[in-house]
């Protein structure tokens, strides 16, 4: 029998939840994000980053941006302020602090910011953690207006218990046993590939749009036709 989805704590219900987060390594596939999010078309000039946590991708914009001499504005989106005073210090370490304005807000109810507010909706491993995870590509979409592109990567959920151990075997190994539970939940409460595509075909986006990228991510890649 399929795996059903189960719904897991949303991050960021303590500063443990954030420093624990903060501690994984997530490198490469925050660097594998950016470096796909960059090769697949325009970025930019102004980017949202829907659910930016401790600042990993928004720094690693402004870093790809600087290699290919673009210029670009970035804003972190967090309910989390504890994950938001992480991104802070973080993004003063790096010195991008110029470049990057993080804001406090729900992700599921954007409705103070305007339409088509940037050229690039970005967001990383988060639509797992919303019950609705339609409200964030759907503001994606609105944000990123009808000229805009918007760029969405997420775990997807295997089929069986065997699955799941296996891509904790293969990709948290190394990681207490903390984080292994907390990716096991995420991949619990992540959407199949055929979920995100009926989300997105009902907000008037190509399900085709929507590819497995990895073993177990899928990503969301869509550009407006204005």
């Amino acid at each position: 029998m399929a795996l059903q989805r189960v719904l897991e704590p949303e991050i960021g219900e303590s500063a443990e939840d954030a420093n624990l987060y903060h501690a994984m390594d997530h490198t490469a596939v925050n660097q594998q994000f950016v470096d796909d999010l960059f090769s697949g078309g325009p970025v930019g000039p102004r980017v949202i980053d829907l659910g930016c946590g401790p600042g990993e991708i928004p720094i690693l914009i402004c870093r790809n941006a600087d290699k290919l001499g673009l210029e670009v504005e970035v804003m972190g989106i967090d309910s989390d302020v504890d994950m938001l005073d992480i991104a802070k210090r973080e993004l003063e370490i790096e010195g991008v602090i110029d470049r990057v304005t993080l804001q406090h807000a729900d992700i599921k109810d954007l409705a103070c910011f305007e339409d088509g507010l940037v050229h690039t909706a970005v967001s990383n491993t988060v639509a797992h953690h919303l019950a609705e995870p339609q409200l964030l590509l759907a503001a994606a979409k609105r944000l990123a207006g009808d000229a805009g592109r918007v760029f969405v990567r997420d775990l997807y959920r295997p089929a069986d218990e065997a699955t799941v151990e296996a891509l904790i075997r293969a990709h948290a190994d190394g990681e207490p046993p903390s984080a292994q539970q907390l990716y096991r939940q995420s991949l619990h409460a992540a959407l199949t590939l055929e979920e995100v595509r009926a989300i997105v075909d009902d907000l008037g986006m190509d399900a085709a749009s929507v590819k497995m990228t990895s073993d177990r991510h899928w990503t969301l890649d869509w550009r407006g036709t204005a």
